[in-house]
């Protein structure tokens, strides 16, 4: 359970389970489409998945996200559409939250919409850091960036396994294969990780915040 439903009472509990389904989307299924209009907030169990924006032939990726996410909160305020897309990398089971329930909790619990208000601060924080990333820095920041996520975001851990493509990381550090092969190359000859096969190990954690900080 994520710290805001935490906050809520048990009849709220009560009506949160009364409407809500648990669903298991295959890997490359989207969960949900940018522009679509909103029906549910979503609660990632399980898996991985990539939050991108569409952009005509285009994928602007903003975010690779794991267990525990809270996605479409921006939909509850505002227009009630989510702005982006939502595709899964891996097998991935969701809990899909009904909108206009949790809508309901806004008004009457304080403490509920505080955390989600501090959830949705957080995200757009990421999200001006990612596009930071993504125009200011060289190609080994943003990979250094990449393994910081993976590493403190996703597995909160220093060796994990990457269950995902080398084509998907290279779009998500925004470099061509080719060149994404060459930055994982100069890592691992300086020994800054190792690498065997889809399972990465950092060795050293403090040079690859030294690259992230100076792109």
């Amino acid at each position: 359970m994520s710290k805001p439903f935490r906050q809520l009472s048990t009849e709220q509990l009560i009506a949160v389970n009364k409407n809500r389904v648990e669903v298991t989307f295959k890997k490359g299924e989207n969960i949900f489409k940018q522009g679509v209009l909103a029906g549910n907030l979503v609660y990632v169990k399980s898996g991985l998945v990539k939050i991108y924006l569409e952009n005509g032939a285009t994928d602007y990726i903003v975010g690779i996200e794991g267990k525990g996410k809270l996605l479409g909160i921006q939909a509850l305020v505002g227009k009630n559409i989510y702005p982006y897309s939502v595709q899964t990398y891996t097998e991935t089971q969701v809990c899909l939250h009904d909108l206009q329930t949790i809508k309901s909790f806004l008004t009457e619990n304080a403490k509920f919409s505080a955390e989600l208000l501090k959830d949705l601060s957080e995200d757009s924080l990421f999200a001006y850091d990612r596009t930071a990333c993504l125009t200011l820095k060289q190609l080994h920041g943003r990979f250094a960036d990449l393994l910081l996520c993976l590493s403190l975001r996703i597995y909160k851990r220093k060796k994990f396994i990457v269950p995902i493509t080398k084509k998907e990381l290279a779009a998500a550090a925004n470099m061509s294969q080719e060149s994404l092969s060459r930055v994982i190359k100069d890592f691992v000859n300086d020994r800054i990780i190792e690498m065997k096969g889809t399972e990465i190990s950092i060795l050293d954690f403090e040079k690859i915040r030294h690259l992230s900080m100076v792109g």
